[in-house]
């Protein structure tokens, strides 16, 4: 069986791409791994600094609308959302026998012999659960949040090449291509929620409890590192002591911190001890792949053609309205065109404007003693007060709808298009 790995990134992301795959290589010789370019470019050529990986550009792969589904997500969205296609185009135009993505912040130890075992013995994929075991320590990530971004990681994924595992990126590359929004709201989180539906409906979906794979700060409660100087292994409840096959390191910072990932809060590399060699050799590889001038080449998906900024809202408010805009400008649609019917109606509309890129919001930055949220407290007990508890309740279920950026398509309307209400909005529940 030929097998190949890959990952997914943008020029800014190229150390850690560089990173993964040579890691990968070194315990998988003789296979190929390669290596995606999220950007508005076509020239492979800065890219082809590494033996370790075979760069393979955007327009390369076959996606249906690419602009069009460029405009639709912002850069984590569509990096995560072409991973189907893309893994789709690898077992195709390789004849690969099977596949493995990984994500570029991953790290591989040893080779990945259960993954390959699983689809050896016919497999249609291979996942991993984010964690094993129980936690309920009030703690970040607990297991409430893990319903909110998913079952299984899907930083890790492998297919094989029979008529089941097609049937499984046909399903899923159309559920990103369509549904692929990081809003949690409504339920969606990328590519990676879906993948709660895989076991349930295609056959052979193997999920690999073993300890070794996909080690990540959402599991540390339940896995231990042990090191002799040599190797790495793991020890859990769940699987015994095991090979480190590789370690996923998920919002790790690069510069000389305690901090093990942006995202957690239950453990740092004081109370880790066994963590702080594999973080500081991470740390220190990375460091060294950076430094070539891809890494500058810009994304490109976030600007109108005359150097607009893009933002999140502009974005969702294309995603409801985007049939509409296909009637108007016809399949070859460009909505980055800054005289073209999108960027005209995202100016009436208020949603772009000038030419800074928009800051990125984050809750760290929300402070609710503000005096404008204080105000805002104010009329919501005013109003519980004048409407009742009944008809407030109705309120807050319509304000909940309201939030998500797609469903504001209710008062953002085109004036031309006296039709419109409420596109794609779906029903309150």
């Amino acid at each position: 069986m030929t097998l190949a790995a890959c990952t997914i990134v943008s020029p800014n992301y190229l150390s850690f791409a560089r990173t993964v795959a040579a890691s990968y290589v070194a315990q998988h010789p003789g296979q190929r791994f390669f290596v995606l370019i999220v950007a508005d470019l076509s020239d492979p050529a800065p890219f082809n600094v590494d033996a370790s990986f075979t760069p393979v550009m955007l327009g390369e792969i076959g996606l249906r609308d690419l602009r069009v589904q460029a405009m639709k997500y912002d850069i984590l969205e569509l990096n995560t959302n072409v991973k189907p296609t893309f893994m789709k185009h690898l077992i195709e135009a390789y004849g690969l026998g099977g596949l493995m993505y990984l994500d570029p912040d991953i790290f591989v130890y040893a080779p990945l012999e259960p993954v390959f075992a699983a689809l050896d013995e016919g497999a249609s994929a291979v996942l991993t659960p984010h964690m094993t075991a129980p936690v309920f320590d009030g703690k970040s990530p607990s297991e409430q949040d893990l319903l909110y971004n998913g079952t299984y990681n899907l930083g890790f994924i492998a297919v094989g090449s029979g008529a089941e595992s097609r049937r499984l990126l046909d399903w899923w590359e159309e559920r990103c291509l369509e549904r692929g929004f990081s809003e949690g709201r409504t339920g969606l989180f990328v590519d990676q929620k879906w993948a709660n539906h895989m076991p349930g409906l295609f056959e052979r979906v193997v999920i690999s409890r073993d300890a070794g794979l996909n080690m990540a700060y959402w599991n540390l409660h339940e896995r231990v590192l042990v090191s002799d100087g040599n190797a790495y292994e793991v020890e859990s409840p769940v699987s015994g002591r095991v090979p480190l096959r590789f370690f996923h390191f998920s919002g790790v910072e690069l510069g000389e911190s305690e901090v093990i990932s942006r995202n957690t809060n239950r453990y740092t590399l004081a109370a880790r001890p066994d963590l702080r060699g594999l973080f500081a050799e991470y740390r220190a590889t990375v460091r060294g792949n950076q430094g070539l001038a891809a890494e500058t080449l810009p994304f490109g998906f976030d600007r109108m053609s005359d150097g607009t900024a893009v933002n999140r809202l502009a974005r969702r408010l294309f995603a409801v309205h985007e049939e509409r805009f296909r009637r108007v400008s016809g399949d070859g649609v460009d909505p980055f065109d800054a005289a073209g019917p999108f960027a005209q109606f995202a100016r009436a509309q208020g949603l772009v404007k000038g030419k800074a890129a928009p800051p990125k919001a984050t809750w760290k930055q929300f402070n609710p003693r503000d005096r404008r949220v204080l105000v805002i407290h104010r009329l919501l007990r005013g109003l519980l007060q004048v409407l009742g508890p009944d008809r407030y309740e109705l309120l807050m279920r319509y304000l909940s709808h309201i939030t998500v950026l797609r469903h504001q398509g209710v008062f953002l309307r085109d004036p031309r298009w006296p039709e419109d209400v409420e596109p794609g909005a779906g029903e309150m529940q």
